[in-house]
């Protein structure tokens, strides 16, 4: 019996096996049959741009940088408890026998008072205050079309990118050569680079982006770096960083000014400190940090290209150089110790400043909402973490606002940077000095991972503050925003509780700064 359906079971695995490979060869002809349509797609928009560059260039005037507005610091306060008025001395007794000189009766002095607390300070209730939003992070990009490069030997030339090694691959037989600098060189140019010889250029490419988490302006920036590796700091270098970004998904415009290329760049933020040139109401950025130049620039533009985001939703992915272990301690006994990862410090130092819609105060909320790094919340939030486990949520984010009031050195940015310069939170972590805007982004990001509480930031002009959602009712000063109480809580306020404003701070025009 069971030499009889030995052959009856071998004969039903060839019959499986026949139909799953029937199965991938039919998905496999699915795929290239995709694939070459993606590739006819894309090779058809390539050329269309290609052929819109041979029209002339017009020319632009540029535009001076937009710059942080210079406001007057509000140096810190030192909250004080109120001292209690002396006790009363209690008068006299009259003595049977006569004093020669008698002492003079003191006044009576007022009763004591006690202290106040911090949930007995009256409650102010501004009006609604002005909101600052900024737009929800987006994903990266999606490319014109999925590449999938020919299997063939390519070149690999490789970076150093804070810390990380980053290769990309170009064609063994790589010739790119503009002939002048002129419409039809580039756009004959732009086509030799839409050949397929490339793809593994623009795969890799993508490839780096995902596996390094990099953000839009470190990819970006990365591109510059490994084209100017392969072809040195050349108009080709440049047409290349283009095409790459193109085919990214990227907004860009190609200008040139006299022999000279330059690759500009949308973006959703006004970033300050650039010189940009206005095209059809959009502000293109020159990155490479050139002047008041008027420029003749492309108009050629692909259907679904999206201008570059300065939010962060991770951190980049870059090789660890811890920095020695800094400990910090509050005026209330708590102390926790970090090391930070000195290529990261190095990377936030050359992310620029922006603002959303021309609201120059929303320029914090990028620095606010980018997370902390994994290794750093593994080392520093344990302890604190310790220390309000099992408190209520008003003495949680009290000890960690005292935190963050004590355990850091007040510093002006002008005197240290020489103008003004906010810190992500690792930032504020790593520098000897901070200032009112670096404690609050800290101690917003604080309360999000370690309570889980809304946060907002409140800006008065010269000084930000923080605000916090309870989910019980807390005393104290607050605002309303989205019909939730905010609770104002503020990192250079020293020693101050929760609820309590800074002196000269109105909260009926302070300015709410929502947070992701």
């Amino acid at each position: 019996m069971i030499l009889f359906a030995l052959p009856l079971i071998a004969a039903a695995q060839t019959s499986f096996d026949d139909f799953r490979k029937k199965q991938q060869a039919e998905y496999n002809q699915f795929k290239k049959n995709s694939q070459e349509e993606y590739d006819v797609f894309r090779k058809r928009m390539n050329d269309e741009y290609a052929e819109f560059m041979r029209q002339a260039w017009e020319a632009f005037p540029a535009h001076k940088p937009d710059e942080p507005v210079k406001e007057k610091p509000v140096p810190p306060v030192v909250y004080e408890e109120p001292k209690p008025s002396p006790a009363p001395q209690p008068k006299p007794q009259p003595k049977t026998e006569p004093q020669p000189t008698p002492k003079p009766t003191p006044s009576p002095a007022p009763a004591p008072q006690p202290k106040p607390k911090d949930d007995e300070k009256p409650v102010q209730i501004p009006v609604k205050p002005k909101v600052a939003v900024v737009p929800a992070p987006q994903p990266a990009p999606e490319p014109i079309a999925p590449v999938n490069p020919k299997e063939e030997p390519y070149k690999k030339v490789s970076i150093g990118y804070f810390g990380a090694i980053i290769t990309i691959g170009f064609p063994m037989n790589d010739n790119l050569k503009l002939r002048a600098l002129e419409e039809n060189a580039i756009a004959d140019a732009w086509k030799q680079l839409s050949d397929s010889r490339y793809d593994i250029t623009v795969s890799t490419a993508l490839n780096a982006r995902k596996a390094n988490a990099l953000c839009d302006w470190a990819y970006m920036d990365m591109l510059c770096a490994v084209t100017e590796k392969q072809y040195g700091k050349t108009n080709e270098a440049v047409l290349m960083q283009a095409f790459l970004m193109t085919q990214s998904g990227y907004r860009i415009r190609l200008g040139m000014d006299g022999n000279k290329l330059y690759m500009l760049i949308a973006s959703q933020y006004d970033i300050f400190n650039y010189s940009y040139y206005l095209l059809d109401g959009t502000k293109f950025y020159n990155v490479s940090g050139n002047g008041n130049t008027r420029m003749q620039i492309t108009s050629a533009k692909y259907g679904k290209e999206k201008s570059l985001s300065l939010q962060m939703t991770k951190l980049p992915q870059l090789s660890s150089e811890p920095t020695p272990k800094r400990t910090l301690t509050s005026k209330k006994g708590v102390t926790s110790s970090v090391s930070l990862n000195k290529n990261l410090i190095d990377f936030f130092n050359t992310y620029p400043q922006a603002c959303f819609n021309g609201d120059q105060t929303t320029r914090w909320a990028a620095y606010a909402n980018t997370p902390m790094e994994k290794s750093v919340k593994d080392m520093l939030y344990p302890p604190l973490k310790k220390t309000i486990t099992g408190m209520t949520e008003r003495d949680a984010v009290g000890i960690i606002l005292n935190w963050v009031q004590t355990a850091f050195e007040y510093g002006y940015d002008d005197k240290i940077w020489g103008g003004d310069r906010a810190f992500f939170a690792q930032e504020t972590l790593y520098y000897p000095y901070c200032d009112c805007e670096d404690r609050a982004i800290l101690f917003s990001r604080l309360i999000r991972d370690l309570v889980g509480l809304d946060v907002v930031l409140l800006y008065y002009p010269g000084h930000l503050a923080t605000a916090v959602a309870f989910n019980g009712d807390v005393n104290g000063d607050y605002l309303t925003y989205k019909s939730r109480k905010y609770v104002v809580c503020d990192p250079t306020y020293i020693n101050a509780g929760v609820g309590r404003t800074m002196p000269g701070m109105n909260n009926r025009e302070a300015q709410v700064i929502a947070l992701k």
